[in-house]
């Protein structure tokens, strides 16, 4: 069905008149003619009767009436919809990050984010950087957050901040009060750490190397907060983001080891697929999120609201 010509029809069915009808949709009286007769003749009814002042629908033009209100009516849902959408007032948000960023800093950034885009649904997967980088390559989210580089084809990274690993041992610790800690005092000794597939676990694992520290026997868990209590009783030494400890040095449950080179600086990037244009929800929050300056000043705000200072 030529959808124009049932426009015409609708159009003539609601303003009863072809003159009325002709003002509206700006065409002329007989080309308005023309086209219904058009209709009439394709679906082989008569749909008006007309009359010396105006139009009266037949049986047949009164079915057509109630089919035309409902596709018209879904046609403007539909619009309205699609700027819904392109205003980023509603739509879905499919996040994917690594643990510490889908832990410590996106929670703080979404709650913001759904308090001015509250229609828009989100959704987040926290696992590590490698199911993350997957899961985008996947098409199964639209953004992922992680910490260091992309290895991953066909994905672009933004940085957005920037993060530290600080070597951390319970207050009870041989080395907790060690003035300064060289690469050799940790010989050997129990290490914390992510499973295989982590960034902070790779990167742990290089400075290792760098710095010739002979590996002692590796303790593995699936989250920050898992190794975090490990450390706490003694289990040996861990890398820790540093904006997931501040509570934790500040009351001295934790001791940050002495020593600079231990200490892993990392960037915080933002993944998407190179050849997927962003949704307006996508451009929203990336905007807000670059918005947020780097990362340091997230971590003052944590260490503020911990009552310590983050270095």
């Amino acid at each position: 069905m030529n959808l124009h010509h049932l426009l015409v029809f609708h159009t003539i069915a609601k303003r009863g008149s072809i003159t009325s009808s002709s003002k509206q949709l700006r065409i002329s009286q007989p080309a308005l003619s023309r086209e219904l007769k058009e209709l009439e003749n394709r679906l082989g009814v008569t749909l008006f009767e007309r009359l010396p002042r105006g139009m009266r629908l037949t049986y047949a033009g009164k079915v057509l009436a109630g089919y035309a209100d409902q596709l018209f009516e879904l046609a403007r849902a539909a619009e309205f919809a699609m700027n819904e959408i392109a205003s980023a007032r509603t739509g879905h948000l499919s996040l994917a990050a690594s643990n510490t960023i889908g832990t410590y800093v996106l929670p703080r950034m979404l709650s913001k984010f759904c308090s001015s885009n509250p229609d828009i649904k989100v959704s987040l997967f926290v696992g590590n950087t490698a199911q993350v980088s997957q899961g985008i390559a996947d098409q199964r989210y639209s953004l992922g957050f992680i910490e260091g580089p992309v290895h991953v084809s066909g994905l672009t990274s933004i940085r957005f901040g920037n993060d530290e690993l600080v070597p951390v041992v319970a207050a009870g610790h041989a080395l907790a009060n060690v003035l300064t800690v060289v690469p050799s005092d940790l010989d050997n000794i129990p290490l914390l750490m992510r499973e295989v597939g982590s960034a902070s676990r790779q990167l742990i694992m290089e400075i290792l190397q760098e710095l010739k520290i002979v590996k002692g026997p590796v303790m593995e868990f699936g989250n920050t907060e898992a190794i975090k209590q490990a450390a706490i009783h003694s289990g040996g030494v861990a890398w820790l983001p540093s904006v997931s400890i501040s509570n934790e040095l500040h009351s001295g449950a934790l001791v940050q080891l002495a020593s600079d080179q231990l200490t892993i600086r990392r960037p915080l990037s933002v993944i998407r697929r190179s050849s997927s244009p962003d949704s307006p929800a996508d451009e929203a929050f990336i905007k807000m999120l670059m918005q947020n300056d780097r990362m340091s000043s997230y971590l003052r705000v944590v260490a503020r609201e911990a009552n310590t200072t983050v270095a």
